[in-house]
């Protein structure tokens, strides 16, 4: 390990359940190796719907809220019905990276950074094409800027080509 480098202990990626985020998840193996580096994937679109949580509620009768926690394995996505994550989240598990996910509701800008903030993540790994919530986590950061020490508080955002 380089020791001028920052080491990153837990690493945010934002993903999505299809191969557009693919640069994404193998820029997130690569920081985590040597680093012993824990990779949370964060799926950007884990919510089809306003009006649908992407885990059970309280009211759906599905499963209580107590069995999840705020890292998702392989098992839990099946169970979520987000099988095409768990396999992202397995493949980086075959590479020896510590990986997990989660699924956002609703997936914007403040909440990836107050997950990313709660998590302890120093990195936020975000795709190029994904202007828009690069603009917003900035947007938010400015937002909070005065009374909390920016919503980022202190992450670093790093936007991979790709």
């Amino acid at each position: 390990m380089d020791p001028t480098k920052p080491r990153h202990a837990t690493i945010v990626a934002v993903t999505a359940e299809d191969d557009a985020h693919t640069a994404v998840r193998k820029r997130a193996a690569e920081v985590a190796r040597g680093e012993d580096s824990t990779v949370i994937l964060w799926a950007a679109d884990a919510t089809a719907s306003p009006l649908e949580s992407p885990l059970p509620t309280n009211w759906s009768g599905e499963a209580d809220t107590e069995q999840f926690g705020d890292r998702l394995g392989p098992n839990d996505l099946i169970a979520a019905g987000h099988e095409a994550l768990a396999l992202q989240v397995g493949e980086l598990r075959q590479k020896g990276v510590d990986a997990w996910a989660w699924l956002p509701d609703p997936a914007d800008a403040t909440h990836l950074a107050t997950y990313a903030t709660e998590q302890a993540a120093s990195l936020v790994l975000v795709s190029k094409a994904d202007e828009d919530l690069i603009a917003d986590l900035r947007d938010a950061d400015e937002r909070a800027g005065d009374r909390e020490g920016g919503a980022l508080r202190g992450l670093h955002v790093e936007a991979v080509p790709g």
